[in-house]
C-alpha cells in the first residue's frame, strides 16, 4: 500500500523538471551538436545551449556547468525564456587566469602559413585556441546506466598574425568573423598617424600635401582585447598605391630587427599599443605629380608577453634572419586600412635666362643702371675740362697784367 502511495508521490515530482518550459515537440529528442552556438568574441565567449532538449533528456539549467564546476554557482548559465526555443547562456572571458573562475584551456600552436597567402615569407605562425565545455554531474554509480549524461565541447581559435594594411588618418575595421565557431580580434586593432610624438594629435595633411621630412608618428593598438597578449610589429612598409599581393614597389620602415635609418621604433612587444615614426618622404615614380601619396601597412601579431620578449632578445643574437620578420601569415590574416597620406613635391628653380644664372629682371635693372651712370659721368667729365680752361685762362689773364705794371 505504502508503495502504491510512493509511486505516484515520485511522478509528480518528477513532472516539473520535465514540463517547466513550454517547449515544442520537435525538441523531444536526444540533445546533439546542432544545439549549441558558439560566438568566439574578442573579449568574451559565448555559448547558448538549447533547455528543450536538455529538459526532454530530464536535467535542468542548474544542472548544467562550465568545465565541470557544479559547485560554483558563477559557473552555472542563466536561462533565457524570451528566444524560441528557451536558452541557456553562457559567458566566459578569453583567458585562462585565476580571476575566472571558471576557467579554461588556453594553447598556443604553431602553425605552418599558407604558401600563397600574404604570410607566405614566414616560416611558422602562431593561433591561440581556448576549449571547454559544459556538462551534467556524471553518474559514477554502478557498472552500468539507463540514463544519458549530457556533455557540450567547445573551442574557440585565434589568429594572433595579422595585416594592417592601407592605413587611413582614421583608422577603420571590419566586423569580426564568427562563422564555424572561428573568432577573431582583427576589429580590435587600429592603425593612427599623428603629428606629435604623445600621439594626442592626429595628423592633418594640408591640400598641398605634407613637406618633405616631415616626421610621422605611427600608433597601432588593440582597444579592449584581453590582457593575455601584447601587441608587437613584425613588418611595417609604405607602397605608392593600396596595398596587393603582386606588389613590387614598396619602401621597408623595419623588417623583424632590421629598422631603416630615418624610421624610429619607440615601443614594439612592450603593451598593447606599438610605436614607430619617420620623416616624410616621396617616392621617385611621382616625380610628375605635384604630390606623391604613401600608404601605410603593418604585419602584426599577437603574442604573450613572454613569448614577444623572447622574440625581441633575439634581435641582439640573430644576425641570418635580420631582414626576415619575426613570424609569419596565414589564410586566417585580417587586413585593416589606412592611407593614403600626400607628400608635396619640392619645388625646382626655373632655368636661368643668362649662362650667368642672373634673373632676367635683375640684369635689366643692372643695363638700365650701368647707361644712367655712364651719363652722368660723361657730364662730369665735361664739366671738369670746362672748369680747367677757365682756370687756365684766368691764370694766364692775371700773369699778363702782372708784367704791365713792371
Amino acid at each position: 500500500m505504502a508503495l502504491s502511495l510512493c509511486l505516484p508521490l515520485l511522478a509528480v515530482l518528477l513532472q516539473p523538471a520535465a514540463s517547466l518550459y513550454n517547449c515544442s515537440s520537435q525538441y523531444e529528442r536526444t540533445p546533439d551538436n546542432s544545439d549549441i552556438i558558439v560566438e568566439c568574441g574578442t573579449h568574451t565567449i559565448t555559448l547558448e545551449i538549447n533547455l528543450c532538449t536538455a529538459q526532454w533528456a530530464g536535467f535542468n539549467a542548474s544542472n548544467l556547468a562550465l568545465n565541470g564546476n557544479h559547485n560554483n554557482t558563477q559557473c552555472q548559465g542563466s536561462v533565457d525564456d524570451s528566444v524560441d526555443p528557451p536558452i541557456i547562456r553562457y559567458q566566459l572571458p578569453v583567458n585562462n587566469s585565476q580571476d575566472n573562475p571558471c576557467r579554461q584551456s588556453l594553447q598556443i600552436v604553431d602553425e605552418a602559413p599558407d604558401p600563397s597567402g600574404p604570410f607566405s615569407s614566414f616560416s611558422s605562425i602562431q593561433s591561440v585556441i581556448i576549449t571547454g565545455y559544459v556538462d551534467t554531474p556524471r553518474s559514477d554509480v554502478g557498472l552500468i546506466s539507463y540514463s544519458t549524461d549530457l556533455y557540450y565541447h567547445f573551442s574557440c581559435r585565434y589568429p594572433l598574425e595579422y595585416l594592417i594594411n592601407n592605413t587611413e588618418i582614421v583608422a577603420s575595421s571590419v566586423s569580426v568573423a564568427t562563422s564555424e565557431n572561428n573568432g577573431t580580434f582583427i576589429d580590435t586593432l587600429k592603425m593612427g598617424v599623428y603629428n606629435d610624438s604623445d600621439h594626442i594629435y592626429p595628423l592633418v595633411v594640408p591640400s598641398t600635401g605634407l613637406e618633405l621630412r616631415t616626421r610621422i608618428f605611427v600608433e597601432v593598438k588593440a582597444v579592449n582585447l584581453t590582457g593575455n597578449f601584447h601587441l608587437l610589429l613584425d613588418h611595417c612598409f609604405a607602397t605608392p598605391t593600396p596595398y596587393n599581393m603582386s606588389q613590387s614597389e614598396q619602401h621597408n620602415f623595419f623588417t623583424g630587427c632590421s629598422v631603416e635609418d630615418r624610421t624610429t621604433m619607440t615601443n614594439n612587444g612592450l603593451s598593447t599599443v606599438a610605436r614607430f615614426n619617420f620623416e616624410a618622404f616621396r617616392f621617385v615614380q611621382h616625380r610628375d605629380r605635384a604630390k606623391s601619396s604613401i600608404y601605410l601597412h603593418c604585419i602584426l601579431r599577437l603574442c604573450e608577453p613572454t613569448n614577444c620578449q623572447v622574440l625581441l632578445s633575439s634581435c641582439n643574437a640573430r644576425r641570418k634572419r635580420s631582414l626576415s620578420p619575426f613570424g609569419e601569415e596565414t589564410n586566417d590574416s585580417a587586413t585593416v586600412s589606412v592611407g593614403p597620406l600626400y607628400t608635396a613635391r619640392e619645388d625646382v628653380p626655373n632655368a636661368a635666362a643668362y649662362s650667368n644664372n642672373v634673373a632676367p629682371g635683375k640684369d635689366d635693372v643692372d643695363v638700365a643702371g650701368l647707361v644712367v651712370g655712364m651719363v652722368f659721368g660723361s657730364a662730369a667729365a665735361a664739366l671738369l675740362v670746362l672748369g680747367g680752361w677757365f682756370v687756365l685762362k684766368k691764370y694766364y689773364w692775371v700773369g699778363g697784367r702782372s708784367q704791365a705794371f713792371e
